[in-house]
This record gives structure tokens, C-alpha cells and sequence, in this order.
């Protein structure tokens, strides 16, 4: 049977749902899958899945490597697979950059965006030496061909990929929260969440609406935090991983998700709030393929607005079925893996053809 590494070298318990769905897809494409990822992945992998870890076990031969997400440690492990067991490697590369003037714009300070050159430059040369290349919005797959940097010609577009994680106990949990969920970066534009949730809570607005921070990210307790906190108006999980399981609680309870992000090439809390049928605020100019206004996701032109975040809440939560159904059709016709298993063939069929 021929066999497929899933690689993640960095730490992201918000990426074992891409891995998982990988591995699975895989396994149903006829191949014996393996995770190859970081030792702190233990825990919250699938109980009774094939795992290496790095740094720690030795890299095991495979006819094919999926790599996830950027890392400095990526091309060591490729060129390990490539020169010893001739392994065919795709490479999904999230944000293939053209204008470093968005991160500034963004909020990005001088170093960060410094930081994300090199990240560029690693990426692109990741890109260049893998047997394909994934992008996973028409965002990137566009920023992709026009760079510079980039040489790969066998690129493809294929969305992010998950599996279905809803349960029937998600579809009864009570919806009570209007949700910042994942990382806190500078463009998630965390800072105008909560300036508006400060705010509906203080004029007592959106009655009915409870808010929610879920984050690993650690942002401390102010205040009027622990006020809101104390009340019961708001629910704050910060400062250290969280499982599958408690994320997934996290989407299945709220109402409407912020993604209202200052600039965006793909959203893996979009995909996973349309999972569990849960909608989305977005940035009109950050409409995409995924999201269309007034069906999954209401879309606002200012997110410093008071007034339009509001009416985009109300909106949502007075027409919820309207828009929970129409998010979690998006889920299973834009994200489900099992959807491109085919596509993938393809991939490796055309692409990936083993080099003599």
C-alpha cells in the first residue's frame, strides 16, 4: 500500500482539523497515512491515528508529503523526504504576498511586517521546490501568479479542507454569543471587537446577546472585562490551546462569528463557523468566493462602526435559520473534503508523477 506523510512542524491545535482531513482523505485515496508534526500535537491528534513526531522519531519513507502550513523547518524535512526516499511533495501555501503595504495598513508594525518578508521568502522557496503547490483561496492562487518570486508552475486552487465535526449534541447546543474566535493578530482586528462589545454592554445594547473572546492568544483581563465577566455578559476562554472539542463548543454556541478582519486571504474561523451553521460579520471589501452578503454572512463597510456592527447582529440573530442554513450548506459544498478527493487524484495523477 503506498503510504502519505501529513506534516505540520509549528504548533497550532486550530490546524489539527486541515490535518485530520487529510489524513482521512488519504486513507479513503487508497494510501497508509501518518502524521510527521510537532511533539506538542500529542493530545489532540484522533485517538488510534499513525503518528511520528519531530526532533524526536525518524522520518519514515512515503510516496507522498502533504506540508501544511509555514515553517522554517519545512524544507529540511522535504529535501530529507526528496533525497533519500524520493517522496512527491505537496506544498499548501496560505499567503502567497504581493503588497506588504496591506500588512502596515493592517496594523502591522515595521518588525511584523519584516517578519512576514522572510516568512515570504521561505514560503516562496518551499513553492519552488515541492512537486505541487495548494492555494487555498483565488486570493492567493491570484497573488500566487503574479509574484515575483514564485517559479512553481504546477499550482492549483483547492479550498481549505476539513472534515465534518458537527455532532448532533453541537446541533442542540443553546446559541448565546456573538464570538471573536482564534488567534489575536493584527489584522483580526481584535481591538475593534472589543471596543464594540465594551460599548453594547455598557449602553446595554443587543439585550439577549451574550459576547465571547476563545483564544489562545494571552490578552489579559481589564477592568470592565472582569465586570462584563462577573454580569455574565461575557465569556472569555485566553491564554492556552484548546482542544478540537472545546473550539468546536465554542462555534456550535454562538450566534454569529467576527471575521470583520482588516485584511484576509483565507479564514479558517470561516470555514469552521459555517461547520456548525454559524454565521459570519465580514468586511464588504473582503468578500470572496466563500461569502455572499445577506445569505451566509452580512457583510459591513466600517468596522469601527457601532451602529452597522449592531444591525448587522440583529440581522443575523432575527433571520438566524436563514442564514445557519445557508452557512452550513456553504460548509458542505465549499469545505468537505471528501468533495475533492477527486480533485486531489487529479493532483497527484498530473502533478506528481515520479521522476526518473
Amino acid at each position: 500500500m503506498p503510504t502519505a506523510l501529513i506534516v505540520s512542524l509549528n504548533f497550532n491545535p486550530g490546524h489539527v482539523s486541515h490535518l485530520k482531513a487529510s489524513y482521512l482523505q488519504f486513507e479513503e485515496l487508497g494510501y497508509e497515512s501518518c502524521y510527521y508534526v510537532n511533539r506538542s500535537f500529542n493530545g489532540f491528534l484522533p485517538e488510534g491515528s499513525r503518528a511520528i513526531y519531530y526532533g524526536e522519531d525518524k522520518i519514515k519513507a512515503a510516496d507522498i508529503a502533504i506540508v501544511w502550513f509555514p515553517s522554517q523547518k519545512n524544507l529540511h524535512v522535504i529535501w530529507e523526504l526528496k533525497r533519500r526516499f524520493r517522496t512527491r511533495i505537496i506544498y499548501c501555501f496560505h499567503e502567497p504576498v504581493t503588497s506588504f503595504q496591506e500588512y502596515y495598513d493592517s496594523g502591522y508594525t515595521r518588525k511584523q511586517v519584516l517578519l512576514e518578508r522572510l516568512k515570504d521568502w521561505i514560503g516562496a522557496y518551499t513553492s519552488n521546490v515541492s512537486d505541487a503547490v495548494i492555494m487555498p483561496s483565488m486570493k492567493a492562487y491570484d497573488n500566487y501568479l503574479t509574484g515575483k518570486l514564485y517559479k512553481n508552475p504546477a499550482a492549483v486552487y483547492l479550498p481549505l479542507l476539513y472534515d465534518d465535526e458537527r455532532t448532533l449534541s453541537h446541533q442542540k447546543t443553546e446559541r448565546r454569543y456573538f464570538s471573536y474566535i482564534g488567534t489575536v493578530a493584527p489584522d483580526h482586528s481584535f481591538n475593534e471587537f472589543v471596543s464594540f462589545i465594551y460599548r453594547a454592554y455598557k449602553q446595554d445594547r443587543l439585550k439577549g446577546v451574550n459576547f465571547m473572546i476563545a483564544t489562545r492568544s494571552a490578552i489579559g483581563c481589564d477592568d470592565l472585562m472582569s465586570e462584563m465577566m462577573n454580569s455574565g455578559r461575557l465569556k472569555l476562554i485566553q491564554g492556552k490551546p484548546m482542544d478540537d472539542e472545546t473550539i468546536n463548543k465554542c462555534y456550535a454556541s454562538s450566534f454569529v462569528v467576527w471575521n470583520a478582519y482588516a485584511r484576509i486571504m483565507q479564514s479558517g474561523v470561516l470555514a469552521k463557523s459555517f461547520m456548525f451553521g454559524t454565521p459570519a460579520i465580514v468586511l464588504r471589501k473582503n468578500l470572496s468566493e466563500f461569502t455572499e452578503d445577506g445569505k451566509e454572512v452580512v457583510a459591513i463597510a466600517d468596522n469601527t462602526s457601532f451602529a452597522e456592527i449592531e444591525a448587522a447582529v440583529l440581522r443575523i440573530v432575527e433571520s438566524f435559520p436563514h442564514f445557519s442554513d445557508a452557512a452550513r450548506r456553504r460548509f458542505e459544498g465549499t469545505f468537505y473534503y471528501r468533495n475533492y478527493n477527486e480533485k486531489v487524484k487529479e493532483i497527484m495523477e498530473r502533478e506528481l508523477k515520479e521522476k526518473k
